[in-house]
């Protein structure tokens, strides 16, 4: 059930945005689901009781905040919610971002084995053709549906033992930290825009040829000795990758 809204009047918040946050309330509760259909303008101002030019002005602060999209012809209506993932600001894992947030998630183990390194890995992890490393390949799904698929080479060198674990229940980068006894410190990423192979858009549940952000990124122990290599394809249309710039 919608919940009721009342205005404020003592309150120093403009009524345009206590109706915005009303809104949003009724949004990410579910009350509203992704693609209802908002009543007319017209309908919501008199339910509401306040003028027309004050709810267009909450409508267009949800439309600028992805929470409402606007359909020529069709009316108003509750938007896909993607998920904003500060992967282009802070070194933190899929699976520490989501637990911050309160998500529930799951992961899938496609590919689990110890293998040589190709020479471009070897390069990005400052390691021989005599060394080891652990190849991972995971599918994390958010509500049941793939939404990231990863692929991590991880240094033997530097954790040996680590391919024990089970990362279905453990954080990469937690046991890359348990098992080097070491702390991750820094990490270099690359963004790019990919088109999926068939194989890839099978995994995630998408078309071939379908855009997808592929993330390019190594990750570094204290003293700067690399660790960790991963290639990750992320869905644009569940995701958005936020940064914060200050000058």
């Amino acid at each position: 059930m919608t919940k009721k809204f009342k205005i404020d009047s003592n309150s120093p918040t403009p009524i345009y945005q206590q109706i915005a946050d009303w809104m949003t309330e009724n949004i990410t509760s579910g009350t509203w689901e992704k693609g209802q259909k908002l009543q007319s303008e017209e309908e919501l101002s008199r339910q509401l009781e306040i003028n027309r030019g004050t709810l267009r002005k909450a409508i267009s602060v949800l439309i600028e905040q992805g929470m409402l999209i606007r359909i020529h012809g069709k009316g108003t209506f509750v938007d896909e919610q993607k998920i904003s993932y500060p992967f282009a600001q802070e070194l933190i894992s899929f699976a520490e971002s989501m637990e911050a947030k309160g998500y529930t998630f799951q992961t899938n183990v496609l590919e689990k084995k110890i293998i040589h390194p190709n020479i471009q890995t070897q390069k990005k992890l400052d390691i021989t053709d005599n060394d080891y490393v652990l190849y991972l390949q995971r599918v994390r799904l958010i509500e049941n549906e793939p939404t990231i698929v990863l692929a991590n080479w991880v240094s033997l060198k530097h954790c040996p033992g680590i391919d024990q674990e089970d990362f279905e229940t453990v954080s990469l980068f937690s046991a890359i930290e348990k098992y080097s006894n070491s702390k991750i410190t820094v990490g270099t990423r690359r963004f790019s825009a990919k088109a999926l192979n068939q194989k890839q858009a099978n995994l995630i549940s998408m078309n071939k040829n379908d855009p997808v952000l592929h993330i390019n990124q190594t990750t570094f122990l204290l003293n700067d000795i690399p660790i960790e290599h991963s290639e990750v394809l992320l869905r644009t249309d569940k995701y958005e990758v936020t940064s914060v710039l200050t000058r």
